[in-house]
């Protein structure tokens, strides 16, 4: 009976201890959850922000150059604009000189259609009166003082046709000389004209592709630098969220542990009690898991570092990279607790575990997950395996160390090398 008595007390200490854990958990969980969130976000943030501040740099140093190609554009367009005034000048002088040919060949066209019409007016009078009409007036004549009159008056007509038909001739000819010139001056304005599009399209090349380049190039660093400014702000406000989480997930653990430790002890004092009551002998207490210092840190692998802290291809590289085969295990290098792990854009899959007094380490580009979110972990526990998930090149481990949100070296809590 008394037996039964014990294990029914020992049941009931069991089933609260249970209640207990559980809504811990819970309680953890939450907490975990909504700094998953954040860091999440932060993350992001971060990873805006220093997309942003590269493309600012590259932004400010194209305006340099920029300026540079416009004041050469400027001093060229300025050489095109003399060029393309003179030669608006020769269209213009070519454009009068096509209409005083023009007018000239006008003029010359109405001189000899009124010599035509005088000589035809003159052939159709002559035709009236007859072809013998001369003849007639030699035959007429009375005495030979009317003879030579009217023989110096034929003489004078037929010298008058002559003269007529070579002033016409002389007249087609000028007409067609000035024809030629007109084609000749139509001929070297069009040239012109040509020339003058192409000096014009090269001017508006010029503009086009170098000074408005600049302007562009200017417009475009204010606007990074606008958005640079908003991300800072969004940042520092994440970040100031995630110290706040980390806060409320360190007071959940510490009261999860306190509270562990009050059940141990108690677990510890019924089974005292129940020995003592059973008569049996009394044995000393389990000693206590030993402690591990909080100051230990040890590397995460044994594998080469390929890639140190610092600047890398023109952009901040915030961690170290250590080389190894896919499926390598990853171990903490302290201990603490998993408060992510999922994928996250260019890391792929990562690990977050918080070593409390606000530095959380991370473990990029895993190919699979060894523990979950809100899992405690031992420094040298497996955590992961290595993978080329997200922004890699081959398979690696990328680790980072951030204290209060912001990222420090690893070699600040690592030394030496990691064999």
């Amino acid at each position: 009976m008394l037996d039964a008595v014990r294990d029914r007390s020992h049941l009931v200490v069991r089933w609260s201890l249970a209640v207990l854990l559980l809504v811990a958990t819970v309680l953890v969980a939450g907490v975990a959850g909504a700094q998953t969130s954040a860091e999440q976000e932060l993350s992001s943030a971060r990873a805006a922000l220093e997309r942003i501040r590269a493309e600012l740099q590259d932004a400010e140093r194209e305006v340099a150059s920029r300026s540079e190609e416009l004041a050469d554009a400027e001093e060229r367009l300025a050489a095109i604009e003399r060029i393309v005034n003179e030669v608006a000048a020769r269209v213009e002088r070519q454009r009068v000189a096509v209409r005083d040919a023009q007018q000239r060949l006008a003029e010359v066209e109405e001189e000899r259609f009124v010599l035509e019409q005088a000589f035809a007016d003159r052939v159709a009078h002559r035709f009236k009166q007859g072809p013998d009409l001369a003849f007639e007036a030699l035959l007429s004549a009375q005495v030979a003082e009317q003879v030579i009159t009217r023989t110096e008056l034929l003489e004078r007509v037929v010298l008058g046709d002559q003269v007529d038909l070579e002033r016409l001739a002389a007249a087609e000819t000028v007409v067609a000389a000035q024809r030629a010139v007109v084609v000749a001056e139509q001929r070297q304005l069009e040239q012109q004209l040509a020339e003058q599009q192409v000096v014009l399209a090269e001017a508006e090349d010029l503009r086009r592709t170098r000074a408005l380049a600049a302007a562009d190039a200017r417009q475009r660093a204010q606007d990074l630098a606008g958005e640079r400014d908003d991300l800072e702000d969004e940042e520092e406000q994440l970040a100031a969220l995630v110290r706040q989480q980390q806060e409320e997930a360190r007071r959940a653990a510490e009261a999860r542990r306190q509270e562990e430790a009050r059940r141990a002890e108690a677990r510890r004092q019924q089974e005292a009690r129940a020995a003592s009551t059973r008569q049996s002998s009394a044995s000393a207490s389990p000693a206590p898991a030993p402690r591990v210092s909080s100051g230990g840190y040890a590397w995460p692998m044994c594998a080469p570092v390929t890639s140190e802290y610092g600047p890398r291809w023109g952009r901040m590289h915030r961690g170290i990279d250590l080389g190894a085969r896919t499926g390598t295990p990853i171990r903490s290098i302290q201990a603490g607790t998993v408060i992510f792990a999922g994928w996250q854009g260019g890391y792929g899959r990562i690990t977050l575990i918080d070593h409390g007094n606000g530095m959380v380490s991370a473990y990029a580009h895993q190919s699979r997950f060894a523990v979950g979110q809100g899992t405690g972990v031992g420094r040298g526990q497996v955590i992961g395996y290595v993978g080329s998930t997200g922004n890699s090149t081959g398979p690696h481990l990328h680790l980072e160390t951030r204290v209060g949100g912001s990222a420090v070296n690893p070699r600040q809590y690592l030394s030496g090398s990691p064999c």
